[in-house]
């Protein structure tokens, strides 16, 4: 089965105009593309070009059209308990998700305050129903608060813990390898025992957040082991190239 890669073209290809990275993309032999914000983005432009390019997009993250909610979305709120406001986020992102034929939106937890499970389980379960019915996917991303200081939920293992108290098929995690490793806290057996709540993958070697290749962390086998467990996802690359980014592909076998 050919592996399903997806270029995250808000950290990729930087020193091309935004909108022509996905063609450049595609002449990299990849056919997937996901990025940050869709507020900041001509989401019409984008829809056309991808089907130009004969492409699709696998993942963004969750925003509003109101300024400072967005910006709050871009640290997270689920931390402080702010359902209503993601609940009015989520629904205004379902359209751009359905029209993009999205495979999930990205959530952030939240930063500068102590990890309060019970304020992040009564977002996700505001939102539960309504992803269920609309059939759309949440992944929750756990940040090193290294990068990023204050983030609250940095590690995986809660947020495994986390999502098996949500029990929802649409909340899933998004499982970055570069983060965990930079808290110390990688594991394959995590992976091979959450797989059935892992929604995407993001790749960037550790330390540095460089392509795979320039730290420590051995791809080829993360990889050739995660194709080995029961995940039809993608692997999202989302790292800062030091060479050209079409020079950087090698460790994926395309």
């Amino acid at each position: 089965m050919k592996r399903k890669i997806s270029c995250c073209i808000d950290m990729m290809f930087s020193q091309t105009d935004f909108y022509d990275r996905i063609s450049a993309v595609k002449s990299c032999g990849i056919d997937t593309i996901e990025f940050w914000k869709w507020t900041n983005k001509d989401i019409d432009r984008v829809k056309a070009l991808l089907d130009e390019n004969k492409m699709g997009l696998s993942i963004f993250n969750i925003d509003s059209t109101d300024e400072a909610l967005s910006y709050d979305l871009s640290r997270g709120i689920l931390n402080s308990g702010r359902a209503d406001e993601f609940v009015k986020a989520l629904n205004e992102s379902i359209p751009v998700y359905k029209k993009l034929n999205a495979s999930a939106m990205i959530v952030l937890i939240g930063e500068n305050a102590e990890y309060n499970e019970n304020n992040v389980l009564k977002c996700l379960n505001a939102a539960k129903p309504i992803v269920e019915r609309e059939n759309v996917t949440l992944i929750i991303e756990p940040l090193n608060n290294i990068d990023r200081v204050g983030y609250s939920m940095p590690y995986a293992k809660p947020t495994f813990e986390l999502l098996r108290k949500v029990n929802s098929p649409n909340i899933k995690m998004l499982y970055d390898i570069y983060h965990q490793n930079m808290m110390g806290d990688f594991s394959i057996d995590d992976i091979r025992n959450n797989i059935d709540i892992i929604g995407h993958f993001h790749v960037a070697d550790a330390p540095g957040r460089h392509e795979p290749g320039t730290g420590k962390v051995d791809y080829v086998k993360i990889i050739d082991e995660i194709e080995k467990l029961s995940y039809n996802g993608y692997i999202g690359l989302e790292y800062r190239a030091t060479k050209p980014d079409s020079e950087t592909l090698g460790f994926l076998n395309l």
